[in-house]
């Protein structure tokens, strides 16, 4: 059977382990509860989406084939300005895709990473602070 928990912790460790990552303060968080905090920033959260799955074979090791979305935010904020948030975040979400980029297999989680779509998830201006997320969602064919 296909077990997303094992596709999204394979994405999560590819992120965590990344030295852009790492070395740039990322925080990077499978499953949590959405960031609220500008402090956490650069923040990635990863969720799991939609999964269709149909038969592929009559058995053999592998009998189930489908497609995941598995959802990446990334979340960028400034103190300064919202030109300033959206710089930022264009960088933070320019490392992201890279990571991405570097393995489209996951680590063998998947059988390839077959598209991405990439959108402005949330802008907020609160208490002189701008805390933005644009929403990665990545579309992956998977055997199970």
């Amino acid at each position: 059977m296909i077990h997303v928990n094992s596709i999204t912790a394979a994405l999560l460790n590819a992120m965590a382990g990344d030295g852009v990552l790492v070395s740039s303060g990322f925080t990077v968080q499978e499953g949590e509860v959405f960031n609220q905090d500008i402090n956490m920033t650069p923040w990635v959260g990863i969720y799991y989406g939609h999964l269709d799955i149909d038969p592929h074979t009559l058995g053999g090791t592998r009998p189930w084939a489908g497609n995941l979305e598995l959802f990446v935010y990334v979340q960028q904020g400034s103190h300064r300005s919202g030109q300033e948030a959206t710089r930022l975040l264009s960088m933070a979400q320019g490392a992201v895709l890279d990571v991405i980029d570097a393995d489209k297999n996951l680590g063998g989680a998947v059988q390839r990473i077959t598209g991405m779509e990439i959108a402005p998830f949330q802008r907020e201006l609160e208490d002189d602070s701008w805390l933005f997320t644009n929403e990665i969602t990545l579309k992956a064919a998977v055997r199970g």
